[in-house]
């Protein structure tokens, strides 16, 4: 981790059906251009490059530098595959929350100055019976979320901070919902946010159950 409130340039890469979280790995496949030659500077430089969600609005002006949001997280690659063409697969292993400050260069790919962030973590005891009840919600709500099952002693063993943002990934969100998780900085909001979601899920899984003992025998019949 690095520490909060630094700033560094850091190259961007946004796109548009993808929020990033740190402690979470994405795999990822570049072959345009300007991307390719992205991944290459990293790859010569610490290996780093900032994901970044591109705001509505963004298809007119992707060739060129379409909007994002100020909020990404920074990666570092891991197992990069160089392909023909300059293409590559590769890992991207999530890190760090950014904040974008200004834009130092549009092409040959963007760079940006960024305000590094911290997220801020409640004491244990919160921080474990937030684990509690999100671990008993997923449960609940198997197979509907794709996320495993948690026992209670491994729900209580894993870092806060991961078992959020592995849950905001895999959660049926639209990216702007993830997005807001993701630029909420105090991990207990984060986590009611996450509950909230959840807890929603559930009230609508236990109203369709309601009206399973009304489902015919052979509803082809109907």
């Amino acid at each position: 981790m690095t520490a909060q409130g630094r700033t560094i340039e850091l190259p961007i890469f946004p796109l548009p059906g993808v929020v990033f979280f740190p402690r979470v790995i994405l795999p990822l496949h570049i072959f345009e251009p300007r991307y390719k030659a992205m991944v290459a500077s990293a790859l010569d430089g610490n290996g780093r490059i900032g994901m970044v969600l591109l705001r509505e609005g963004w298809r007119p002006q992707y060739r060129a530098s379409p909007p994002v949001f100020g909020t990404g997280t920074m990666g570092l690659i891991t197992q990069p595959e160089e392909l023909e063409d300059g293409k590559y697969n590769l890992m991207l292993r999530g890190l760090q929350r950014y904040r974008i400050l200004e834009f130092l260069q549009e092409t040959p790919f963007r760079l940006a100055r960024v305000r590094l962030l911290e997220d801020v973590a409640p004491d244990e005891r919160d921080a474990q019976a937030l684990r509690w009840k999100m671990a008993k919600r997923l449960n609940e709500l198997a197979p509907e979320i794709k996320f495993p099952p948690l026992e209670p002693k491994l729900a209580g063993r894993i870092d806060f901070l991961t078992m959020i943002n592995l849950i905001c990934c895999c959660l049926d969100l639209s990216v702007y919902d993830k997005q807001r998780l993701l630029e909420t900085g105090d991990l207990a909001v984060r986590a009611r946010g996450v509950l909230g979601v959840l807890d929603r899920k559930l009230k609508a899984k236990r109203l369709v159950s309601g009206f399973e003992p009304l489902r015919p025998e052979h509803p082809e019949r109907n």
